[in-house]
């Protein structure tokens, strides 16, 4: 089909074009006054117990670290990584990943790297969440080293390598949203507006081709 033809097909179903450029609007009208949102993220690095000795805690890591940070990713994770969160104030969802240097098919995790991400209505909500979701990942962190018998002065430890806690709007660009909503909405009435046409043309051929055998049988 030409482009003509879906301009005619459109032409020839207005209720069909209204109700697309309707709903196109309420689309638009919705992304407009939706809700903000707010990201805070920060990547946390598991350290080795501190040392007398001068040395670069981040030169090497070993399985040890690599194994808190897992371990403490999926308890964050877990149905009791958050009911802690909830219980410690924080009130905004949250994302752990641990740091992978390959790709879903074939994840390698041999950095003790987690990215904390954390989403929230306010500014305030979403920096709040992070801190607690921090404070909850210190205590599960000491605990766990306790329960098995280490020193504090032993403890693998973890510092914050980057981001802050200052949360930015995480909102993408409103141009490209209403872009797809438009062009969502303008293939959405099209393909609607020739179907109908065709649902139209069937129902006008299907009594001239029933009466044409009779009106033969008729004359004869």
């Amino acid at each position: 089909m030409a482009i003509r033809d879906f301009v005619v097909a459109l032409r020839r179903n207005p209720l069909v074009t209204i109700l697309a450029v309707v709903l196109t609007a309420l689309a638009v009208v919705r992304v407009e006054l939706a809700a903000p949102r707010y990201e805070a993220r920060t990547v946390v690095t598991f350290l080795t117990p501190p040392s007398s000795f001068p040395r670069n805690v981040y030169a090497s890591f070993t399985p040890a670290l690599v194994t808190m940070a897992e371990v403490s990713s999926r308890w964050l994770d877990s149905a009791d990584g958050r009911r802690a969160v909830r219980a410690a104030g924080g009130r905004g969802g949250f994302e752990v990943a641990l740091a992978n240097r390959g790709n879903q098919e074939q994840p390698i995790h041999d950095q003790p790297y987690l990215v904390l991400t954390v989403s929230a209505g306010s500014a305030e909500g979403a920096r709040g969440t992070l801190l607690k979701l921090l404070g909850v990942l210190n205590d599960r962190v000491r605990s766990v080293q306790a329960s098995q018998g280490a020193r504090p002065g032993s403890f693998i430890t973890w510092r914050v390598a980057a981001g802050s806690d200052r949360a930015v709007p995480a909102t993408g660009r409103p141009s490209r949203a209403f872009l797809a909503i438009a062009l969502i909405g303008g293939i959405g009435g099209t393909c609607a507006a020739v179907t109908a046409d065709r649902r139209r043309r069937r129902r006008t051929s299907a009594p001239s081709a029933t009466t044409g055998p009779a009106r033969a049988s008729a004359s004869a």
